[in-house]
């Protein structure tokens, strides 16, 4: 498990673009398609008009002709182009980075013709030639993933779990909660498959989905700079944890402190924090935590002092040996005190925007976890409809059998009268036959 960083830092706007056409449009299209020609997606998230990285990769991979010649062999391809102000996106372009979340700028999204992601991965300054190997390697990872799927679908119990489990398990590029979200189908099934979870996947995706939600929760406090309520929360929940479970809350606690300026408690709690699991990762950056703390103590204390007398500037270096002391100039920290109000105004307004970002993911997250619930439901009522269904296909197969039977053991009966009255009948002829000897017999010993 990887530590909590201290650093409370906003996330930085993405970059948006408008594009010619619909982005929207342009998806629907490169799906329709790659369903017709039997093809995978391949998504490119670039910004060429501002990021290096894109710019490379669009003029030296995605022109190069014996790239895309060899692209169109397995793939469909779909470019969407991002500009470096958010403002200036496509709604489209925002719903579509919200989907799949991509972080590295430029992206490449291997995708199946429904626009379900299995593997993510950057240009890493790769040639036509190279990149065109790597991506092939990826797309044998999906195409391993759908066959395990189509094998898992016709097994049963715990061999269709562990089928489906081994699929998603090699889809380990996707980033955090993309299995879930875009493969809840799976998850549905290995969890039918395996009752009890015994593979202990689906505990595994929805533990980290938990976690994840948890993260989001924590960030927005402290974002919005509620440091009371985060104290309040992680103390309450972490006095039911153990180990690196009440560390991972622990962390939080000493981030509101930081952000309320109180050092020296925040220090106690990281003390605190190594004593509930000293082996921990957590444990083991103790003494980095502590360090970026009396850091911050440090710079705080200054910035207040220099607040208390903003006509002494204190040296912003170490004294060094020299006889003279530099004294900054009172204009220059005028202007830089004007160009900090400056910055301030301008995190806070991109504070703002996040609020709203946020508040829309965490509406669309709740929609989505409301529609999985209906299906879930749905998914028990249809089971439930099936097991009705085959008590009654059993019962009928009884009943036709018995019927069956009834029908058999008359036909045999009808036949047996038959016969006995056949063999009646061949008796009855012999019998006569009999008399007729015995009278002839009679006639000769009398010499009649």
């Amino acid at each position: 498990m990887k530590p909590i960083t201290f650093l409370i830092s906003a996330l930085a706007a993405l970059p948006l673009s408008v594009s010619a056409d619909c982005p929207g449009h342009q998806m629907e299209a490169a799906q329709k398609k790659a369903a017709e020609q039997k093809k995978d997606l391949l998504i490119v998230i670039s910004g060429s008009t501002w990021s290096e990285g894109s710019k490379k990769l669009d003029q030296e991979v995605l022109k190069n002709e014996a790239f895309k010649k060899e692209i169109e062999k397995d793939f469909v391809n779909v470019i969407f182009d991002y500009p470096n102000r958010r403002e200036d996106a496509h709604t489209d372009l925002l719903e579509i980075q919200q989907k799949y979340r991509f972080r590295e700028m430029p992206s490449l999204i291997l995708a199946d013709q429904g626009g379900r992601p299995y593997a993510y991965t950057g240009s890493k300054n790769f040639k036509p030639e190279e990149l065109i190997k790597h991506l092939a390697g990826l797309h044998k990872v999906g195409n391993e993933c759908k066959r395990l799927f189509d094998e898992g679908s016709k097994a049963k119990g715990m061999e269709r779990a562990k089928l489906y489990i081994k699929a998603l398990k090699s889809l380990e590029t996707l980033p955090e909660g993309m299995i879930r979200e875009f493969y809840s189908p799976e998850l549905t099934l290995i969890a039918q498959a395996d009752p009890k979870g015994e593979s202990g996947y689906v505990n595994e995706i929805e533990k980290a989905e938990a976690l994840r939600k948890e993260r989001e929760r924590y960030n927005l406090f402290l974002r919005n700079r509620e440091f009371d309520k985060v104290i309040k929360e992680a103390k309450a929940e972490g006095a039911k944890l153990k180990g690196e479970d009440a560390q991972r809350l622990k962390i939080y606690e000493i981030q509101a402190l930081a952000g309320k300026h109180e050092y020296d408690q925040a220090m106690k709690e990281v003390e605190a924090m190594k004593k509930m699991a000293p082996e921990s990762d957590y444990a083991k950056n103790t003494g980095q935590y502590s360090s970026y703390l009396s850091s911050a103590k440090v710079r705080h204390e200054r910035m207040t002092e220099a607040a208390k007398n903003p006509k002494v500037k204190k040296p912003s270096k170490p004294i060094v040996s020299k006889p003279v002391a530099i004294v900054t100039d009172i204009n220059e920290l005028k202007k830089e005190a004007k160009a900090a109000d400056v910055a301030a105004a301008n995190a806070i307004a991109k504070e703002e925007e996040l609020k709203k970002a946020n508040a829309g993911t965490t509406k669309k997250i709740a929609d989505l976890e409301a529609e999985l619930k209906k299906l879930r439901e749905n998914d028990k009522k249809a089971a439930e409809a099936l097991k009705i269904a085959a008590a009654e296909r059993e019962k009928l197969a009884r009943k036709a059998k018995a019927m069956k039977e009834v029908v058999e053991n008359h036909e045999a009966m009808e036949k047996r009268k038959r016969d006995i009255a056949e063999l009646e009948k061949k008796a009855a002829a012999l019998q006569k036959q009999a008399e007729d000897l015995r009278k002839k017999a009679a006639g000769i010993k009398t010499g009649k």
